[in-house]
C-alpha cells in the first residue's frame, strides 16, 4: 500500500504538496510512497498588501522546503556518522519549490516528484515562505540562515516565515507536538514570522461626539527605519530540538513607510479604537530603538469646527518612548493607538471694580 508523505504547516500555516525523489539523489533507495504535502491550515498567515488571512495556506503562495536523510534518529545537523545526506534538495544542496497544483481542494506540489526512503532511513524537514523572498537562504546547525534581505515599500511587502525542523519523519504520521491546531495528518511544518507587524488604530481621548469638533486623519508615516539586515534562527543543538533564538543583525539602511495616505473620520466615542479604511499593515524588519537610532511615527491630521474649518497639524512621536516597544521582535505585531483630545473651552468672567472719579469741573447754568 502507498503512503503518502503529507506536510503541515502549523502556528502561522499549513501547507500541502506533491513533491518527487529520485532514488539516486541521496544515494538512498527510494520506496514507491510517494512524498506530498497536504494540510488544513491552524493558524493566521499575515500578507501585509492583504490583510490578515485566517485558515488555509493561500493557495497564491508556495514556500520552500529542504528534505534531508539519515540512519538513524536525528543526532546532530549534517552528521556523517549519521549517514547524513541532501535528500530533498536539488543537487547544490538548495531547497525545492513547492507550489499549489491548481486544484480543489488540492495539494502544494514541486515539478519533481519525491519518495520516502523505504531502507529505514529517517528524513528531518525544514521550509521558509514565500519561496521567491529576496535574500540569499541557507540551513545550517543554528537553523535557517538569511542574508541581504531587504522590506519591500508599503504595498509591495510579505509575510516572510521560517519554520522548525520537523525531525526524524518516516511516514505521514501526525506527529506535532505544538501548542496550534493539528487536525490535519502529515508531517508538521511549523512556521513562525521572521519580521514585526505594525498596526496603527485611532480614536479619542474622551467622548466628542457632541461636541462641535471633528478629527481626520490625513497620513501616518514611520520615517527612518532600518530596512535591511541578516536573520539567524538560533537553534540551540544539545539543549531542545524545538527551541530556537531567532534574531536580526547588521540592520541596515533607512527608509520611510506609508501606513496611511487619506482622509478617516476617526471615532469620537471615547473607546473605539480603529484602524483606518484601507490602512496598510506594515510588515518591518525588527530592530531597536535608541538615540543613535531615532524612528519616528509623523502624524498628520486635522482639526474642524463649523466656523473654522479644517486646521491641520503635523505632530511626531519617537518610537524610542515607547515603553513596552522600544525594540520590534521577531514573530510580533506591535499595535499603537493614537488618541486624540483637547481642553474643553472654558469661561471665567471676572468683573472689575469700578473706579470712582470725580470730575472736578461743575456743569453751571
Amino acid at each position: 500500500m502507498k503512503k503518502t508523505l503529507l506536510f503541515a504547516a502549523a502556528a502561522s500555516v499549513a501547507l500541502a504538496g506533491c513533491v518527487k525523489n529520485d532514488p539516486a539523489n541521496g544515494g538512498t533507495v527510494a520506496s514507491d510512497a510517494k512524498i506530498s504535502f497536504d494540510a488544513p491550515a491552524v493558524g493566521a498567515v499575515t500578507r501585509a498588501e492583504l490583510g490578515e488571512i485566517v485558515g488555509i495556506y493561500p493557495t497564491e503562495e508556495s514556500f520552500k522546503v529542504w528534505g534531508w536523510y539519515h540512519e538513524r534518529d536525528y543526532t546532530t545537523f549534517n552528521d556523517a556518522t549519521n549517514g547524513w545526506k541532501n535528500y530533498m534538495t536539488d543537487a547544490s544542496g538548495n531547497p525545492i519549490a513547492v507550489s499549489h497544483n491548481g486544484e480543489t481542494p488540492g495539494s502544494w506540489v514541486s515539478a519533481t516528484d519525491y519518495y520516502w526512503p523505504k531502507n529505514g532511513g529517517k528524513l528531518t524537514f525544514a521550509a521558509y515562505s514565500p519561496a521567491d523572498a529576496v535574500g540569499t537562504y541557507t540551513h545550517v546547525a543554528e537553523g535557517l540562515q538569511i542574508a541581504g534581505f531587504t522590506v519591500a515599500t508599503a504595498g509591495a511587502q510579505y509575510d516572510l516565515m521560517y519554520s522548525d525542523r520537523s525531525y526524524n519523519r518516516t511516514a505521514s504520521d501526525n506527529l506535532y507536538a505544538g501548542t496550534a491546531s493539528n487536525t490535519y495528518t502529515g508531517v508538521d511544518i511549523v512556521f513562525h514570522h521572521a519580521l514585526s507587524s505594525i498596526v496603527f488604530k485611532v480614536g479619542t481621548t474622551e467622548n466628542y461626539s457632541t461636541a462641535d469638533l471633528d478629527f481626520k486623519i490625513k497620513k501616518i508615516e514611520i520615517k527612518g527605519a532600518n530596512n535591511t539586515g541578516s536573520f539567524t534562527q538560533g537553534i540551540v543543538e544539545g539543549t531542545s530540538l524545538t527551541v530556537s533564538n531567532p534574531a536580526w543583525s547588521g540592520q541596515t539602511g533607512t527608509a520611510d513607510y506609508v501606513a496611511f495616505a487619506g482622509s478617516f473620520n476617526v471615532p469620537e466615542d471615547g473607546t473605539t479604537r480603529t484602524e483606518p479604511t484601507d490602512a496598510e499593515d506594515l510588515i518591518l524588519l525588527p530592530q531597536a530603538f535608541s538615540d543613535s537610532h531615532d524612528v519616528v511615527v509623523e502624524i498628520t491630521y486635522t482639526m474642524e469646527t463649523t466656523a473654522s474649518g479644517e486646521i491641520e497639524h503635523v505632530k511626531q512621536f519617537n518610537l524610542k518612548d515607547a515603553t513596552n516597544a522600544a525594540t520590534w521582535e521577531p514573530n510580533k505585531r506591535y499595535t499603537y493607538q493614537i488618541l486624540f483630545g483637547v481642553e474643553k473651552i472654558l469661561f471665567a468672567p471676572v468683573v472689575e471694580n469700578w473706579e470712582d472719579v470725580t470730575v472736578t469741573d461743575d456743569i453751571q447754568f
